[in-house]
């Protein structure tokens, strides 16, 4: 993994989003509020579309904010972009509305 060096011409400022790593953070927004799984046991367990969505673009890391509006996603570069983020949950959900932003800071999304 690359690192941060005074030796690569960069510096450093306020209010940039940097990754040493080809990552991205987006920001998905469903048409409808995410939804939580519910149950108790394993077995009992029924999914809700944070794990919809999740399983189907693997992020690797996701927080679903608390009022259920967006999932904050970082992922692979590599593998997604807001287009593509945005087609695969569109097609898991059955919908067609989804927006993704890939976002430029991470500050805002606290």
């Amino acid at each position: 993994m690359a690192g941060l060096t005074k030796s690569n011409g960069d510096r450093l400022a306020r209010g940039t989003l940097y990754t040493t790593a080809n990552l991205g953070v987006y920001e998905i927004n469903p048409a409808s509020a995410v939804s939580a799984d519910s149950g108790s046991a394993p077995s009992a367990i029924t999914e809700g579309t944070i794990r919809t969505i999740v399983q189907v673009i693997n992020p690797l890391m996701f927080e679903a904010k608390s009022d259920g509006d967006i999932i904050v996603a970082i992922c692979d570069n590599s593998q997604w972009d807001a287009a593509s983020i945005k087609r695969a949950v569109d097609t898991a959900l059955g919908v067609t509305n989804t927006t993704v932003t890939k976002q430029t800071t991470i500050l805002g999304l606290a």
